[in-house]
């Protein structure tokens, strides 16, 4: 992630500020419904979820339902977590994606989706923008839930990333911010439950647990790239493997508005590099790649549905601590279209 200590809000005020806003919406709410509704295409009193801002859905959709979500997303990257955890000064700069889901039901067990984004990574300097690498994902049911019982849907996914973002031959002036892309194919394989559980009384709870390992092809770089790199830098790349967990759960208030919230963990195993490593733009030998990381997030939001078939999603999602990577600070939002 691009990455000078600018003003960044503690992570200390961020929980207190979402506490308050939980407890104030729970003294609110008189109601509290369950169902489930990506699947289920017909009306009825159960409450409506469009899913949180992170995690992967359980279930594939009934055969030719059509999911459109655009996602807005900006982050603030403030700090440097070092090799300690601890948070240090870093270069300022900010990040806009702008990415649509289109998601597909083949058959009542397998869907498919691509997402096409465009990206624009700034800082006080300079700024670079412009589409970025393309996913494609499918989604096969592995397993069933069932209401009555503990048995929870399982779904297996895999996402394969097509490298259509810019990520050789940038500007010196932009060289932080990285390009729009990796330059490489990415292959992710992960797993994803989810279940509602009925509490007491009419109050439910449902919870995703999301677990995923992607990998990347060697990628040939040159010059100022995604990577690092400066002038003369000609060599290869080997991207180094990501381990993801996200743990996720939606409470609905009333029919229509639902609390979600997603807690993530993220390692990326160190970057390898073979080639001439070129110098940078203080004429220093230059650096490409990273080594080990480690990152802790959360996403509250809430959701809004205008019908079982329109919603809104929107929340912060912000850095928690984190080894060798960029300390953020963002918000997002999506709009959810069932057809």
């Amino acid at each position: 992630m691009p990455s000078h200590l600018e003003y960044t809000v503690p992570v200390g005020t961020r929980l207190t500020i979402f506490l308050c806003v939980l407890i104030a919406c729970v003294c609110l709410s008189d109601a509290a419904w369950c169902g489930d509704f990506e699947i289920d295409p017909h009306e009825s009193p159960d409450p409506w979820f469009t899913g949180t801002l992170l995690s992967t859905r359980g279930r594939t959709l009934d055969p030719g339902r059509v999911v459109v979500q655009p996602y807005v997303a900006y982050t603030h990257y403030g700090g440097l977590y070092n090799d300690n955890w601890r948070l240090q000064s870093a270069t300022v700069s900010r990040t806009i994606i702008q990415q649509t889901f289109f998601i597909y039901g083949v058959t009542d067990r397998i869907d498919i989706g691509i997402a096409p984004q465009w990206l624009e990574n700034s800082s006080s300097r300079d700024s670079i923008s412009g589409v970025g690498d393309l996913p494609l994902h499918l989604g096969f049911q592995v397993l069933r839930g069932d209401d009555n019982s503990w048995l929870p849907y399982v779904l297996f996914w895999v996402q394969e990333i097509f490298p259509t973002g810019r990520y050789n031959d940038l500007g010196p002036s932009t060289a932080d911010l990285g390009g729009t892309g990796g330059g490489s194919f990415g292959t992710t394989l992960g797993v994803a439950v989810q279940k509602t559980l009925r509490l007491r009384g009419d109050h439910v709870l449902r919870y995703r647990l999301n677990a995923s390992y992607g990998f990347s092809s060697p990628v040939a770089v040159r010059g100022f790239n995604t990577y690092g790199g400066g002038s003369n830098t000609a060599g290869r790349v080997e991207p180094g493997s990501v381990t993801t967990v996200i743990i996720a759960g939606e409470y609905p208030l009333t029919r229509q508005v639902v609390l979600a919230l997603d807690i993530g963990f993220q390692t990326i195993n160190a970057t390898r590099f073979s080639g001439t490593t070129g110098v940078d733009v203080h004429g220093e030998p230059a650096l490409v790649g990273k080594g080990y990381r480690n990152l802790v997030s959360i996403a509250p939001a809430v959701e809004y549905h205008f019908t079982q078939h329109i919603g809104l999603i929107a929340g912060p999602w912000f850095s928690l601590s984190g080894k060798n990577t960029a300390e953020f600070f963002g918000a997002v939002a999506a709009f959810y279209l069932l057809l």
